[in-house]
């Protein structure tokens, strides 16, 4: 296997600074925790420097945002699913961080939106997690007044089905 020309391979680095942020803010609504949050975005960020090589894998990652939000969703569920691989039954100093459990629902709601297409999902987080208007977040999106109205009843209705086949 031949190494590609370091020239050619695009920046870890500078791609890690422009996506961190945003890394971190994913895992937070993941988590609502910012220590567990900056853990995920710590795995994510290794995860993908050991992926980087590959040139198949480094593509997805800078052309697919919704890989990277899979490898969050992925790094938040090791984390419910295996607590041994976890500090949770340590006994905490901030008893009143953690005081307020967090539900079931609340998480299979995070964990619905997650599983959005990247449009639905990044109007839902504009609209409820940066208390945007829908024009406003559809602005950010690029989109017309009707065209994020549109987005954000199609976001919501994806978001309910999903939540629907959860009770069944």
């Amino acid at each position: 296997m031949s190494h590609p020309d370091p020239g050619t391979v695009p920046d870890f680095e500078a791609w890690f600074r422009r996506s961190g942020g945003e890394i971190l803010r994913q895992a937070y609504f993941c988590t609502r925790d910012q220590v567990l949050a900056e853990d995920i975005a710590q795995e994510v960020a290794i995860k993908a420097y050991k992926a980087w090589a590959t040139e198949e894998t480094r593509d997805r990652i800078l052309t697919q945002p919704g890989y990277v939000r899979t490898m969050i969703k992925n790094a938040f569920l090791d984390h419910i699913k295996v607590p041994s691989r976890t500090n949770l039954g340590e006994v905490e100093l901030d008893v009143e961080r953690h005081s307020k459990p967090d539900t079931e629902m609340n998480q299979d709601l995070r964990l619905a939106v997650l599983s959005l297409e990247d449009d639905e999902f990044r109007m839902i987080i504009f609209r409820y997690g940066h208390d945007l208007t829908i024009t406003e977040a559809g602005a950010r999106l690029g989109l017309s007044a009707s065209q994020a109205f549109r987005l954000h009843s199609k976001a919501r209705a994806h978001l309910a089905g999903l939540l629907n086949e959860k009770e069944v």
